[in-house]
């Protein structure tokens, strides 16, 4: 979702344009250097709040150099984006040349880099830099990984991804979740509670917003945005939407995205019930979401995602599934939660809003407030720096 996201703004890579078009202030005198150690290019969210947080922490007046796999999608001038040499697994993981940590903690030590806050879940070097931590500046790192509540094999493969995570995770100085269902599991592992905090996900509310007019016809269009994986319920929401469609011929299905289940989707590309877009640079994401009617991501994946924050913040009632965060972020307030694995509860739910519009209406207005009261990228902003000094002062008093 985030592949090409720097179309947002053609002339990222210069500072000058960067100044004066989009406020970016310089240094102020109690700003900090960050580094920020990340993947930016992949369609995935992590990908998004790794843009949007060195945005806006660039905003606030503060030097953020990136170190980085990644060569398309890092929102910073060329001279402060430092890459290392990579192998990708896949379009969201990567196995990072041995000597990265050593490459990260030189420039680091050059720059005077204060900070250095990590995504979790980008490449191997995530594991090896608590092993340097001598060498660098206090480490702060965002947990992405969640928990999976889907078939037998995905709970296995994720509880094992979640067990070799935080074998290094709390290692380090501070540590971001992004969903509170989290944040038993990371203490239940040792790991402090002063040493934890939750920061949720967040949306650009100016970019994603709802449509200005209403559509004319008198199809319901379901929409998915995502990765085209089973984690993300793709293979169960062409199920329950072709189940669906047999009872209301009246609806479309789009889908957005790219993944192992492409496959399911061949043929599709300007299919007449079944549109498949396959990946789109992020800006254009908004105007794919205004001009349906439902947003469906039947994830079997705990965390709250990216793609229904945006979904409800263009003003869409979502069908999701009652896992994580993400029951408290969908309620009658934002949409139907499901059952996960249950082809029968999707279909009941897009029965449900495609059937009566008020409804349907009513809901979409109020995911939008519940997005711009809660979720705005400028309270996550406030909260990271709140961190970013309080393990600046643990440090100091060490």
């Amino acid at each position: 979702m985030c592949r090409f996201l720097e179309e947002q703004w053609p002339n990222y890579g210069d500072p000058n344009t960067m100044s004066l078009e989009h406020g970016w202030s310089v240094m102020e005198p109690d700003a900090l250097k960050i580094g920020m150690v990340s993947k930016f290019h992949a369609a995935d969210g992590l990908c998004v709040r790794a843009f949007y947080e060195t945005t806006g922490l660039r905003k606030r007046g503060h030097d953020v150099h990136a170190f980085t796999q990644s060569k398309k999608g890092v929102p910073l001038a060329e001279d402060h984006i430092h890459r290392f040499t990579a192998i990708q697994l896949n379009p969201h993981i990567s196995w990072d040349r041995p000597d990265t940590p050593k490459f990260i903690a030189k420039e680091s030590e050059r720059l005077g880099i204060e900070v250095l806050h990590v995504q979790i879940n980008s490449g191997s070097t995530e594991g090896l830099l608590p092993l340097f931590r001598r060498y660098l500046p206090p480490l702060v790192t965002t947990f992405h990984l969640a928990y999976a509540d889907g078939s037998l094999l995905q709970k296995i493969f994720f509880e094992m991804a979640w067990k070799a995570s935080m074998f290094y995770t709390r290692r380090y100085d501070h540590i971001i979740l992004v969903d509170p269902s989290q944040r038993n599991w990371i203490l239940q592992m040792g790991v402090p509670e002063e040493k934890v905090s939750v920061i949720r996900n967040g949306v650009d509310v100016d970019l994603f917003s709802p449509a200005s007019s209403e559509r004319e016809d008198d199809y319901v269009d379901f929409v998915f945005v995502g990765r085209l994986s089973p984690d993300k319920g793709v293979d169960l929401l062409l199920d329950a939407f072709k189940r669906y469609h047999l009872e209301n011929k009246k609806t479309r299905l789009t889908l957005v995205g790219d993944g192992i289940l492409k496959l399911l989707l061949d043929g599709q590309r300007n299919g007449d019930d079944i549109h498949w877009l396959g990946t789109l640079p992020h800006h254009q994401i908004p105007n794919v979401l205004r001009s349906a009617d439902v947003f469906v991501i039947p994830q079997n994946i705990g965390g709250i995602g990216m793609s229904v924050l945006e979904a409800m913040a263009c003003g869409l009632p979502v069908i999701t599934t009652a896992v994580g965060g993400t029951k408290q972020l969908v309620n009658a307030d934002g949409g139907v939660l499901v059952e996960p694995n249950n082809v029968e509860a999707i279909v009941d739910a897009m029965r449900q809003l495609a059937e009566n519009e008020r409804d349907r209406k009513r809901i979409g207005r109020q995911a939008r407030k519940r997005v711009e009261k809660y979720y705005s990228w400028s309270a996550q902003i406030d909260m990271i720096e709140d961190v970013y000094e309080k393990v600046r002062q643990m440090s100091a008093s060490q």
